[in-house]
């Protein structure tokens, strides 16, 4: 399975990534990325039933909604999933002199103090 990054920057300071997964190669991927957003440029301007997109019966005014809709469409047209990473957690292997595994969770924990 290989796991393809999409983001966006809006001028107003907003950011949105989305990691989505699917056994196909780059130049696939990059197909169906051109197909999504066709189908997002195809709702620009037009009134649209419930149901029938992402859900909302808007017309795509700004990007965050054209971002919304090309995921919805890799998503629920072409079968990526969604994947999440959780970069505070890892997974240690390791063997002991006994010949045991061990697999330990190691978990970061963050806190936050006031500085006074």
């Amino acid at each position: 399975m290989n796991i393809f990054k999409l983001e966006y920057d809006w001028y107003e300071g907003e950011h949105e990534e989305t990691l989505l997964g699917k056994e196909t190669t780059e130049q696939e991927f990059e197909i169906d990325l051109i197909k999504a957003r066709k189908f997002a440029e195809s709702l620009i301007g037009n009134k649209v039933k419930r149901g029938d997109y992402y859900g909302r019966g808007y017309r795509i005014e700004c990007l965050p909604e054209y971002y919304e809709q090309i995921v919805w469409f890799l998503i629920k047209k072409l079968k990526y999933i969604k994947c999440y990473f959780r970069n505070n957690i890892s997974y240690d292997v390791s063997d002991e002199e006994n010949k045991k595994i061990t697999i330990d969770k190691v978990e970061a924990k963050r806190e936050r103090r006031e500085l006074k």
